[in-house]
């Protein structure tokens, strides 16, 4: 006679290393209380809300998004890669290599979905992929979700974090995506260029993804498995605007964060490059996307 598992068995030991190791105890990690924090009516109008919203300001700006014509013309005169974008490549390869490994020892490979790993994998494709329209159209749309990442130094959480070393490679990682490799992309120029400064179309259109991901992705998969994903099921007990309509709120406050946060990073980052590069001042000639 053969055994044969039943359907809850076999989903839960099939993706045992996804979330098994999500610890509930923990506040704000998830579990059944987390996920009745709101009320199924409640989380329903706020995803309608959110994501009308959302597709409206995407609707509205995609037009509007210009890409520089020296991007278009540089395609047909890539240069080799210098040796600091190979070296930047694999230091972020192997930090986010080390991240995912300590997400399977701990069972915790969900949370690779959170803002930062993602973050972390866009750059490693944009320290890869060749200069392009693409690499421009993913650089701008990542420059304005580095305030995540902000964030995530300002507010750490490093109370799951108990394997050796795994608190430093927090820092490490999180330095490396705010502090390192944004500058050092926006220093070469070319398809890691900036709109200009009074150009908010790009930040408005990658506000309005960055809350369908939010709202669609992860807050599905946050259901399912009764995991936290970004705070996107429950509010984390640090979040100053905690509160039961706190995502509503997160709409608003992010709204205001995103653009504020890009300009004046933009700013700064160009204000202390030694040199920068004409064409990553902003869109010298543009062409329509």
């Amino acid at each position: 006679m053969y055994f044969i598992p039943s359907m809850e068995y076999s989903w839960k030991s099939t993706f045992d290393w996804v979330c098994s190791g999500v610890d509930p105890k923990f506040a704000g990690n998830g579990g059944p209380e987390c996920v009745g924090f709101l009320t199924p009516g409640q989380r329903l109008l706020e995803t309608t809300i959110i994501l009308a919203i959302s597709i409206l300001e995407i609707v509205v700006c995609w037009p509007r998004l210009k890409v520089p014509a020296h991007v278009i013309n540089a395609e047909h005169n890539r240069q080799p890669d210098s040796p600091g974008k190979r070296f930047m490549l694999v230091l972020l390869s192997v930090t986010f290599g080390v991240e995912l490994g300590y997400k399977f020892a701990t069972k915790t490979v969900i949370y690779v979905l959170n803002p930062c790993h993602v973050i972390s994998a866009v750059q490693i494709y944009l320290l890869a992929a060749p200069p392009s329209k693409t690499t421009l159209v993913v650089f701008r749309m990542h420059m304005t979700a580095l305030s995540g990442p902000l964030l995530a130094i300002l507010l750490p959480v490093l109370n799951t974090r108990l394997l050796p070393c795994e608190p430093e490679m927090y820092w490490v990682q999180h330095i490396l995506i705010y502090f390192v490799v944004p500058p050092y992309l926006m220093s070469l120029g070319g398809a890691y260029s900036t709109e200009s400064m009074g150009n908010f179309w790009w930040c408005i259109f990658t506000t309005g993804v960055l809350f369908i991901y939010h709202f669609i992705p992860l807050q599905g998969l946050g259901l399912i498995t009764q995991v936290n994903l970004n705070n996107v099921i429950c509010p984390a007990p640090s979040d100053p605007f905690y509160h039961r309509w706190y995502r509503l709120l997160a709409l608003i406050h992010q709204h205001l964060l995103l653009p504020v946060h890009l300009k004046t990073y933009t700013w700064i980052v160009k204000k202390l490059l030694p040199q920068c590069p004409e064409v990553c001042n902003g869109d010298v000639a543009k062409k329509d996307t």
